[in-house]
């Protein structure tokens, strides 16, 4: 298991000198598929990665700062479920959440131990290992335009579904079948 980390995204608090000109888009993404349990935090300008940080842990709870000095226009707070391919059993959330007038929104990312239970208004998602639209803040006070995106991996325990058991299971019967009738046809034969 990942040891708990908290206030670990305070590395990505960042507010960028100056005034934008023009209106920018930027995408913020954490992905949880990293080996060894890591989870990355990318932010990313008119497409071009601006800011990474690597993150071990299970628990990512802190603020993110908006660049150029911009506040948000309006106050909100997103909840997302991550759900193993089972669609059943739960192990990532994240909630994105700020207040009108701010400059910057919060990031509450958990995952395996840290988990508490399933944010009560939050939508479901299985994982696949892709980047899933979770959140959509949209327009800041200067013009700017965020997006939110999480990736959860697909199997955080490692340990295979109960649908990928039955199939193993299914295979090495039908191998032994296969094997025992070429022996006992070989046996015939001679």
């Amino acid at each position: 298991m990942k040891a708990s980390l908290f206030g670990a995204i305070a590395a990505l608090l960042v507010t960028a000198a100056g005034v934008a000109q023009a209106a920018d888009n930027y995408l913020v993404q954490l992905d949880d598929t990293l080996p060894g349990g890591q989870v990355a935090g990318n932010t990313y300008k008119n497409g071009t990665l601006i800011q990474s940080v690597v993150f071990s842990g299970d628990a990512i709870i802190s603020s993110y700062g908006l660049w150029s000095g911009a506040t948000l226009n309006a106050s909100f707070d997103n909840q997302f479920n991550y759900y193993d391919l089972d669609g059943v059993t739960l192990s990532d959330t994240v909630e994105v959440s700020g207040t009108a007038g701010d400059s910057f929104f919060y990031i509450d990312f958990r995952s395996a131990s840290a988990l508490a239970g399933a944010l009560p208004n939050g939508g479901a998602y299985i994982e696949d290992g892709s980047f899933q639209q979770a959140v959509y803040p949209g327009t800041v006070s200067n013009g700017d335009y965020y997006n939110i995106q999480m990736a959860s991996e697909a199997d955080a325990g490692g340990v295979p579904e109960p649908a990928t058991w039955s199939l193993m299971l299914l295979g090495v019967a039908g191998l032994g079948g296969a094997l025992r009738s070429r022996r006992n046809a070989a046996a015939a034969a001679a």
